[in-house]
């Protein structure tokens, strides 16, 4: 597998937004409105990536930052593509690719949530052994 990424473009949001007629989506992530694409598009301490796997998108990765150091991650997958290992795969290229502008990149994961949580286990992130105060388990990653 072979994971590249670019930056998310106004073409990409209906394709985007089909994946949010998954349940499951749905319930994790907000849909992507006209106000967010402005929101990752035009502030400089956001950054949304896509994922591509022979130029198809597979995946969605956005990082808000609160100073040049650390990143706070949310990672979409294609519906479809869900355990068959594309977001450990998707993950790690992201971490040795655009995530090493990163010194820290944090994540929220609801506890339920055990592929997020095995991902991030699997590509080195410390998983936080109780959920902080809005029931969400951080995950950690620091870079090399």
């Amino acid at each position: 597998m072979r994971i590249t990424f670019r930056l998310l473009s106004h073409d990409d949001l209906c394709q985007l937004r089909s994946w949010f007629q998954d349940e499951e989506l749905s319930r994790r992530l907000s849909f992507p409105t006209d106000e967010w694409f402005a929101y990752v598009t035009n502030e400089a301490a956001v950054r949304c990536w896509l994922a591509l796997e022979a130029g198809e998108i597979v995946a969605l990765l956005q990082v808000d930052s609160d100073d040049a150091a650390r990143g706070y991650l949310d990672l979409a997958v294609r519906p479809q593509l869900r355990r068959q290992g594309y977001g450990t795969a998707i993950l790690a290229s992201f971490l040795s690719g655009p995530g090493t502008s990163y010194a820290l990149l944090e994540g929220r994961i609801a506890p339920d949530n055990l592929a997020s949580l095995a991902c991030c286990r699997g590509c080195g992130f410390e998983i936080s052994p109780e959920p902080d105060a809005d029931g969400f388990l951080r995950a950690l990653y620091r870079s090399p």
